[in-house]
C-alpha cells in the first residue's frame, strides 16, 4: 500500500498539472471505486476548479472551489495518471502494468476531463481504492481523518507527545505502535522497518519497555526516514514491456525492507525475516537484538 512518502509525491505530482484546472465531465465506470453521487457530479464537480491538493497521513485532498472535496484513497493498487495529448505528465500510486497500457484501460474505474485535452485517470486494477466527495462542514468532521494522529514531519509530532503513546500503548510491541494511525499518520509496513532498522530497535520489543533514549532515536529515525522516502519519491518498481519489474526510487536505498539475505548496511550480517503483530517484519538480527518479543515468531537463535 503506497505509504506517506508515495502519497506525497502523489501529491506533488497533481499540484503540478492540475491545479487551477476545470472539471469538464467526469466518466464513472466503477461506482464502487468513485463513491459521489451522479447528483454531487453535476452540481459539485462538473464546471468547478481544483484549488488546492493536499495529503492527509496517506489519504489525498483535492480542494475545489465548489467548497466541497475529493478525498482519495489509493488502498493497495490505486493509482492516479495525469494525460495531455496522449502523453502521460505524471503518474503516482500503485506502479500496476496497467501504466503500460492505453488509457482508458479495464482498469480505470474513473476519468476526470479537465481543460484542454488534459485528463486525470484513477485506475485500480483490485478496486480496492476509494474516492469520495465530501462539503467543506462534512470535513471537518469526517470518521477516517478525525482518526488519523499527528503529521510525523510535523510540529505536532513530538517527542514528548510520542513517548506518551509509546507508554500508552505500553504491552504492544513497538512496530504495532508505529503502524497505528491513530498514534502517527502515514506510516506503514516499508517505513516501519526501516525506522526500525536506523534506530537499531527490534519491532518486536514492547513499546513500554523503550527507554527515553531509545524513544528519542525512533522519534528521530521516523522523521529521517519519511524525509529520504520524499527525497527519492517513494518506493516504486519500473517496469517495460521489454524489461523485468525492478525497484526504484527508495527501494535502491532500503536498508533492510525486501532485502533478507542480502547484508546488513551497517554491519554486514543477512538481513532476516520474520512476523510481529500478524506483518512481516525484516530485520537485522546483530544491529536489533531480541527484546520483549510480544508475540512475534522470532528467527532462529535470537
Amino acid at each position: 500500500m503506497p505509504e506517506l512518502p508515495e502519497v506525497e509525491a502523489a501529491r506533488r505530482g497533481l499540484a503540478a498539472t492540475v491545479i487551477g484546472q476545470r472539471i469538464e465531465a467526469v466518466e464513472i465506470t466503477s461506482p464502487r471505486s468513485f463513491a459521489v453521487p451522479s447528483r454531487a457530479v453535476g452540481g459539485l464537480l462538473v464546471g468547478h476548479r481544483i484549488d488546492r491538493v493536499r495529503r492527509r497521513g496517506k489519504l489525498l485532498i483535492v480542494d475545489l472551489d465548489s467548497r466541497a472535496h475529493l478525498l482519495i484513497h489509493l488502498m493497495m493498487t490505486g493509482q492516479l495518471v495525469v494525460v495531455e495529448g496522449g502523453r502521460t505528465l505524471f503518474a503516482g500510486g500503485h506502479p500496476s502494468r496497467s501504466l503500460l497500457e492505453p488509457m482508458p484501460n479495464q482498469t480505470t474505474r474513473a476519468l476526470l476531463r479537465l481543460d484542454g485535452d488534459l485528463l486525470l485517470y484513477f485506475n485500480d486494477p483490485r478496486k480496492l481504492g476509494r474516492i469520495r466527495l465530501v462539503g467543506s462542514s462534512a470535513l471537518a468532521t469526517d470518521p477516517f481523518l478525525c482518526t488519523l494522529g499527528p503529521e510525523p514531519l510535523e510540529d505536532a509530532f513530538t517527542l514528548a507527545g510520542y513517548r506518551a503513546q509509546l507508554l500508552r500503548h505500553a504491552r504492544a510491541p513497538v512496530k504495532a505502535v508505529i503502524l497505528n494511525q491513530s498514534v502517527v499518520a502515514g506510516i506503514g509496513n516499508i517505513y516501519a522497518d526501516e525506522s526500525l532498522h536506523l534506530a537499531r530497535l527490534h519491532p518486536a520489543c514492547r513499546a513500554g519497555s523503550l527507554t527515553a533514549a531509545q524513544s528519542r532515536r525512533l522519534h528521530a529515525a521516523i522523521r529521517s526516514v519519511l524525509r529520504h522516502g520524499i527525497e527519492c519519491g517513494g518506493t516504486t518498481v519500473a517496469a517495460s514491456r521489454s524489461r523485468p519489474r525492478r525497484a526504484t526510487g527508495y527501494l535502491e536505498h532500503a536498508r533492510v525492507f525486501a532485502r533478507e539475505g542480502q547484508p546488513c548496511p551497517l554491519c554486514g550480517a543477512p538481513i532476516e525475516r520474520l512476523h510481529v503483530a500478524g506483518r512481516t517484519s525484516r530485520i537485522c538480527p546483530h544491529c536489533q537484538p531480541a527484546c520483549s518479543p510480544a508475540g512475534a515468531e522470532l528467527p532462529r537463535g535470537s
